[in-house]
């Protein structure tokens, strides 16, 4: 599907997904309406990991979970959502280990399932965009270049681990406005934790992210560092729950919600 064709509707992009016809990455698609990774879980681990979630709420902002257990509707976040054929691409995981990925859950589905969207670093593209920075990336397909930092998640259960976080190289004066624009939006994944040197967060090569592309730049630019919700990815990989489905990265469920729904002024 081309990003730059007439589906302006999150409902029209969800559509395609639906009807078999995108299976792609939806970065750039629909932009100013949030993007959402999603996570399910049996019953028996969402407790633990809701609990995780709300005890790192920089990394994982919670937007929306099931309504009970077995349900595959989010209706907070959008008209007629189905959670089963609504996201282009899902990987399942057993014990921790990706078994297969599919464009469809339907036939996996359980009465048992918990599912859980939390907000994309996308969101905060948008005030940046609204503060006059634009986004570093040439492409808007594409996706900023994500690490697995050494920065520790706090742990709830078997949940923890490191942030994943995203890199977007600014000038300082861009630095100052991004932070300030953080603060007063309250956005989710608004406020940096890192910028300047990559190797005090463990990160060794700027070259080799661990998800998305790479982004070149030179001084006098600085990397600066978000965290992403891709840290529930991991710990939930961490905790290996005996069975549990997620978004393949860059592959989120379009919602209908505006990006500046998300602020809190």
């Amino acid at each position: 599907m081309d990003p730059k064709a007439s589906l302006t509707a999150p409902n029209a992009i969800r559509a395609m997904i639906r009807a078999g016809d995108y299976s792609g990455p939806t970065n750039g698609f629909v932009p100013g309406f949030a993007q959402c990774d999603i996570l399910i879980l049996p019953e028996a681990n969402a407790f633990e990991f809701q609990t995780y979630c709300q005890h790192n709420t920089d990394c994982c902002p919670l937007l929306a979970t099931s309504i009970a257990p077995g349900s595959y509707h989010l209706d907070q976040l959008g008209q007629n959502i189905d959670i089963r054929t609504d996201v282009p691409r899902y990987r399942i995981l057993k014990h921790g280990q990706l078994t297969e990925e599919v464009s469809d859950i339907t036939h996996l589905w359980r009465d048992d399932f918990v599912t859980f969207a939390l907000a994309s670093y996308l969101a905060f593209d948008t005030v940046l965009n609204s503060f006059g920075i634009p986004s570093p990336l040439a492409n808007p397909t594409h996706s900023l270049p994500m690490y697995i930092s050494h920065l520790e998640s706090n742990q709830v259960g078997p949940f923890g681990g490191n942030k994943v976080v995203c890199m977007r190289p600014m000038q300082k004066q861009e630095l100052i406005k991004a932070i300030q624009a953080g603060s007063v939006s309250r956005v989710p994944h608004g406020i940096p934790v890192h910028f300047g040197e990559p190797g005090e967060i463990g990160i060794k090569n700027l070259g080799k992210p661990n998800f998305g592309e790479p982004i070149a730049f030179a001084a006098p630019k600085l990397p600066v560092f978000w965290t992403t919700s891709l840290t529930a990815h991991l710990a939930i990989t961490r905790a290996a729950p005996e069975l549990c489905i997620i978004n393949s990265p860059q592959h989120l469920l379009v919602t209908d919600k505006a990006d500046l729904s998300l602020v809190i002024d």
